[in-house]
């Protein structure tokens, strides 16, 4: 037996080096070899009787070609005897089901990875110092003893052959010559280390791919026993091999555990796992088809089942597949080792593999309940312990998939190694972390700076919105432990409306909300997602909708009259249109999962089928005298330079305005004190207030402002 890759390799060069002289011999017995001796042109026959008389042990050209073919034949059989199935050449013969012949094509290619002397005699053999490489010509002439060989042996070097289209080797194509015969060929890189005994790695490959283990144990893998099981006949079915295979189509977010349960099944199979990033690899300069085949070698090589992420990639804006998806999918089909498919909800991957077997299993977000045991193990996992109502709240208020929960542990973990200690606090900040982050381009974020005591309302107002804080927090409690979700088909998350005029404090106690909770505030204005064109609107709201979905967070539908206004009587097609709109907007806030507060100025102009569907309607109303002096006290801060003559009680008694506006004034006084170089007066906060009716298209009267009528306009 051999006892290494190379000693097997080497014993095969000993017959190639039979074959090599064969054909020396051939050619110089009809002539075809030149005899001249113009030395550094060309390579002489002395230089090659030197090469082949070190191989072979034997002086000038004593045996017949009869006699090389016996002892090349003699030796393949030895050889053979001498292979067994662990070496990796028999691997691969194994793997692929080389006939012999093309395993004496792949000896041309690797011999001169092995020696440079070959390089010398093919570039003899080709009549050509410049073609130190094995041609379709060399090979066709070595490799065949008669005429009836060679033509058997043409098709094997094909560009559709096994060898060229599964990327064993590669095509050196001389432009200047038409012929095929011409063409030469190498062995891929990889595969040369590979027959040598190191482990496949193609370095085309490396920016895309990462192999991991599949260790793995299926009750690690987040889904039900039924998918579980189902999983487990797939790797039956596999380890049979009887039929076709099919492509295994994973759809789920990020996290969701596709690739858990990838690992797990190449663990039944003793496969690792090769991840291929489609999406980076569509980047490379090399054609994807290239980088495919390459992947499915190194798959078959390793051996790994084989996992694409990034399928979204392969369509267009309106999801319909590109033309190199197709040719993946018919690349893909037969392959003997597991195909993953990891896709996210949405994508039309049923039409894309309309004509291949596939398999389907959907990895649906984890329920309250699986969320506890996920944040249990992965906290065990780190060393770390929680009390069950703290783990409880975390749960309940992030709807992380079962990787985002496991970073999120893992995170907190080591805040532990550099601060000692780990709170609920840190674990709610890297549970926030983990939320998708890609709402942040269709909305826009507010940053939280109130507080409760910043809210400046009617005790009955902030009444309601404490109430509606506690049930954002508390829901889970209300769904999963109090059963209420087995009686609600969708749409389990809390929806509110604030309704009150422009600056009442709507943005301000969502933001407040959002602070307390510790989730993220993204306001949406619907006046600029609604489109004239027909179904863009509705492409905008669920672009929307799928962000929110995975970002925890509120979202906050500013200006919601634009939109959320009553559906009117149909008179025309723009009618029908319109109220199409509104009906899919009532269908999505009602399906969504997450937390939805609408403001609107009127509560009245509120269609009443999303009424319905409000668990909380809650006024804004204008401040009263009180509560306009606690705003315009509250509204400088302490840090700013006040005069002693400012009149809180005038201000709050003569002008009944928003709290929007006494910002909005207060801000344009104190510009005007720094402009001044002065402390903020009343005479400042007076010509404030006096611009701010301008702009609202009325005229400061001495009615109105009384005996500070005299400061408008003084010093200007």
């Amino acid at each position: 037996m051999f006892t290494s890759p190379l000693e097997h390799i080497t014993a095969e060069l000993q017959r190639l080096d039979l074959l090599l002289h064969r054909e020396i011999l051939r050619l110089r017995a009809t002539y075809q070899l030149s005899l001249d001796e113009f030395r550094g042109l060309y390579i002489s026959d002395e230089q090659v009787n030197s090469l082949i008389d070190q191989s072979l042990g034997y002086e000038g050209e004593q045996s017949i070609i009869e006699e090389l073919t016996q002892r090349a034949e003699a030796l393949r059989e030895a050889n053979a005897a001498r292979l067994h199935s662990d070496l990796p050449w028999q691997r691969l013969a194994n793997e692929f089901s080389l006939a012999p012949i093309e395993q004496d094509i792949l000896l041309l290619a690797i011999a001169p990875e092995i020696d440079l002397k070959y390089e010398t005699l093919y570039a003899y053999l080709n009549n050509d110092i410049t073609r130190k490489w094995p041609t379709h010509d060399l090979a066709l002439r070595v490799l065949s003893a008669s005429p009836a060989e060679r033509s058997e042996l043409r098709p094997y070097l094909s560009p559709h052959a096994a060898l060229f289209a599964g990327n064993f080797l590669h095509t050196i194509d001389p432009t200047f010559r038409a012929s095929s015969l011409a063409h030469g060929f190498t062995l891929m890189p990889a595969l040369v280390d590979y027959l040598l005994g190191y482990r496949y790695e193609d370095a085309r490959l490396t920016a895309f791919t990462e192999t991991v283990n599949s260790l793995v144990a299926w009750n690690k893998v987040p889904l039900v026993a039924d998918a579980v099981t189902r999983f487990r006949q797939v790797a039956k079915r596999f380890k049979a091999s009887h039929g076709a295979l099919p492509l295994l189509l994973l759809e789920g977010r990020p996290g969701a555990g596709r690739s858990l349960a990838a690992r797990a099944l190449c663990g039944e199979l003793d496969l690792t796992l090769l991840k291929f990033d489609l999406e980076a690899a569509r980047a490379s300069p090399e054609p994807l088809s290239t980088l495919i085949a390459a992947a499915l070698l190194q798959s078959r090589l390793e051996p790994a089942g084989l996992y694409l992420e990034g399928i979204a990639t392969l369509f267009d804006n309106v999801g319909k597949p590109l033309p190199e998806a197709h040719a993946l999918a018919t690349t893909l089909t037969g392959h003997p080792r597991p195909v993953f498919l990891a896709c996210t909800p949405g994508t039309q991957a049923s039409g894309w593999l309309k004509r291949q077997s596939v398999l389907g299993f959907h990895f649906p977000e984890p329920d309250f309940s699986a969320r506890v045991w996920l944040w249990q193990d992965a906290l065990t996992e780190q060393d770390t312990a929680l009390p069950a109502d703290e783990i409880h709240l975390l749960a309940g208020r992030f709807i992380l998939n079962p990787g985002q929960i496991q970073a999120a542990a893992e995170t907190a973990a080591e805040t532990r190694e550099l601060t000692g200690t780990l709170d609920s606090m840190t674990l709610f900040e890297a549970a926030r972390a983990q939320s998708d982050r890609s709402l942040g381009a269709l909305a826009v974020k507010v940053k939280p700076i109130h507080c409760w005591d910043d809210l400046i309302l009617p005790t009955a107002t902030q009444t309601r919105i404490r109430e509606l804080a506690s049930a954002i927090r508390f829901r889970h409690v209300v769904y999963a432990e109090w059963g209420f979700e087995r009686r609600i088909a969708s749409g389990r998350g809390v929806k509110a409306l604030f309704a009150g005029g422009s600056g009442t404090g709507k943005t301000m106690t969502a933001s407040v909300i959002a602070q307390d909770l510790g989730l993220d505030l993204y306001k949406i204005d619907l006046s600029s997602i609604v489109s004239k064109y027909i179904g863009e609107t509705e492409k905008n709201l669920d672009r929307i909708f799928q962000a929110a979905q995975s970002s925890n967070a509120i979202l906050f539908f500013d200006e919601a009259d634009a939109l959320f206004g009553k559906r009117s009587e149909v008179k025309d097609a723009h009618d029908r249109y319109a109220n199409i709109e509104v009906s899919y907007l009532l269908q999505k806030v009602e399906d969504h999962e997450g937390v939805v507060i609408l403001a609107s100025n009127l509560s009245k102009n509120i269609d009443e089928a999303f009424s319905r569907r409000l668990h909380y309607v809650i006024d804004f109303p204008l401040p009263d005298e009180t509560h306009r002096e606690r705003l315009w006290r509250g509204m400088l801060p302490p840090e700013a330079p006040l005069a002693k003559d400012l009149d809180w009680q005038f201000l709050a008694k003569q002008f009944s305005i928003a709290g929007g506006d006494i910002r909005n004034v207060a801000l344009d006084a104190a510009f005007l004190a720094a402009q001044d170089g002065r402390v903020i007066t009343m005479k400042q906060l007076i010509n404030a207030m006096a611009r701010q009716m301008m702009k609202q298209g009325r005229i400061p009267s001495p009615t109105d402002f009384k005996q500070y009528h005299g400061l408008i306009g003084e010093g200007e």
